[in-house]
């Protein structure tokens, strides 16, 4: 019986490894910017839009220069229906590129994603400058891109569908300052998956199994807004959020969402112009 040699062991491990890291990710998840709308009462309510990145441009993979964009858009609305209940809806867009990397490559990312939810607040405290808040939602999407590299031209779809747990807290100031943290849970489903990488390359870049089990993901987030006294109902927004996958099987995703933009609360421009 032939011996097995110890250090052969070892280089095929670690040209195992090397192999894997060889690949340029292939994302199949970006976070979306979170929905925390400033509710307080009934006719509260929010209308807005926000421009959103991945904060990150070029990044260094096993010594290699990527290009690793993302963009897009936010639009949120949400509106208190009593002084406990609200609804709230919102549609993520997003367009993305990676270009570079180990293996040469050129993606191009299109996500969509429209999601509806209903909610519950309530003040924390007697001065009513602390509230809580819990959205549970769903959405329906499409995520796909495009692939070329030096092997060929490549494409993978799917059909995405999002069922989402969002509570939050907001600390809102004398002024017109509200800071807030949510922790949102997303159960992300694939279905209908078309693509034209053949099995190997599906196992090599952790898509073989999308259409199988839910990809849970853990996302808290912080949410900055603000007004003026003169500008009665627009309000200014700014928040960073991460994104971190809860599941023993990896998938390659996007870990951060930075957004900036602006809302307007309906109910008091109204009142604004009752006085």
């Amino acid at each position: 019986m032939m011996k097995k040699n110890p250090s052969y062991l070892l280089i095929l491990i670690c040209l195992v490894v090397f192999a894997a890291s060889c690949n340029t990710p292939r994302h199949i998840y970006s976070p979306s910017a979170h929905n925390v709308p400033v509710l307080t009462k009934k006719g509260d309510s929010k209308i807005g839009a926000l421009y959103s990145t991945n904060a990150v441009g070029q990044e260094t993979r096993d010594g290699v220069e990527i290009d690793n964009r993302s963009r897009g858009y936010d639009l949120q609305g949400a509106v208190a229906i009593t002084d406990h209940f609200a609804i709230q809806a919102a549609h993520a867009y997003r367009w993305e590129k990676t270009e570079g990397g180990p293996d040469s490559t050129n993606l191009k990312y299109k996500r969509n994603l429209t999601e509806l939810g209903l909610g519950y607040y309530l003040p924390v405290n007697d001065n009513k400058s602390v509230f809580f808040q819990v959205f549970a939602g769903a959405g329906l999407g499409r995520f796909s891109f495009t692939d070329v590299d030096k092997t060929g031209s490549y494409y993978h779809q799917a059909n995405v569908t999002k069922i989402y747990l969002q509570p939050a807290v907001l600390f809102k100031s004398k002024g017109s300052f509200t800071t807030s943290v949510s922790m949102r849970f997303s159960s992300i489903n694939y279905s209908k998956v078309k693509t034209n990488y053949s099995p190997v390359q599906l196992e090599d870049y952790h898509l073989e199994n999308l259409s199988g089990r839910a990809k849970w993901f853990f996302e808290p987030a912080t949410v900055s807004s603000f007004g003026f006294k003169g500008l009665p109902g627009l309000r200014f927004e700014v928040q960073g959020g991460l994104s971190f996958l809860m599941a023993r099987n990896y998938v390659d995703y996007r870990k951060v969402n930075f957004s900036i933009g602006s809302w307007i609360d309906i109910g008091s421009l109204f009142k604004r112009g009752d006085q």
